[in-house]
């Protein structure tokens, strides 16, 4: 494509969610997610579930906001990395909540019926993991602290047994991958 330059980052997310996909499309993953399920115990107390919430749609929605403010104050209008992020929450959401109804993987512990109640992806992990992949683009100096962020938001969903490691791992691909893919489509470049 003219003017779409991808990088080695970009190759290598393009082949993490497509090993991670058809791995899971495949049912290759089974025994891996039972055996790190069975391995971890179950931390479902107060402070567990209150910062797997920093994975939820209020934190990232707070958090587009304030780039979006940031944005304004600075240059007046978003800028390519936050339309990037903007248009990723967008069309990352839709695709996670797609790829649950089409895998309709059940969750580790049952969790209700609908969309919710599947597994594959963790939407929360998705949600962390858009976030670490704007903010370590846009802060540079701060990308490791996004990233523990996002990590730490995949471990509270095993930890409290509601995602599968393949979950997890497709999110934290998936959401970085899409990231780059938007930004060079709307004319970004990869330093």
């Amino acid at each position: 494509m003219k003017g779409v330059k991808f990088d080695a980052r970009f190759t290598a997310l393009t082949v993490g969610v497509l090993v991670v996909l058809v791995l899971q499309a495949a049912g290759l993953l089974y025994g891996i997610n039972e055996r790190v399920n069975s391995s971890l115990p179950l931390i479902d107390t107060p402070l567990m579930n209150f910062l797997t919430a920093f994975g939820g749609d209020l934190f990232l929605f707070s958090f587009a906001a304030l780039v979006l403010y940031l944005d304004w104050r600075e240059k007046g209008r978003p800028s390519l990395k936050t339309a990037s992020f903007l248009l990723s929450i967008v069309v990352g959401l839709a695709a996670v909540g797609a790829l649950k109804l089409v895998f309709a993987e059940p969750r580790p512990i049952a969790y209700g019926s609908g969309v919710g109640s599947y597994a594959f992806p963790s939407g929360h992990t998705f949600r962390a993991a858009i976030i670490a992949a704007y903010g370590s683009d846009r802060w540079r100096k701060y990308a490791p602290l996004f990233w523990a962020y996002a990590v730490g938001i995949a471990l509270t969903r095993l930890l409290l047994h509601v995602h599968w490691l393949g979950d997890v791992l497709f999110s934290l691909l998936f959401a970085p991958w899409l990231y780059l893919l938007l930004k060079s489509l709307l004319g970004g470049r990869f330093e």
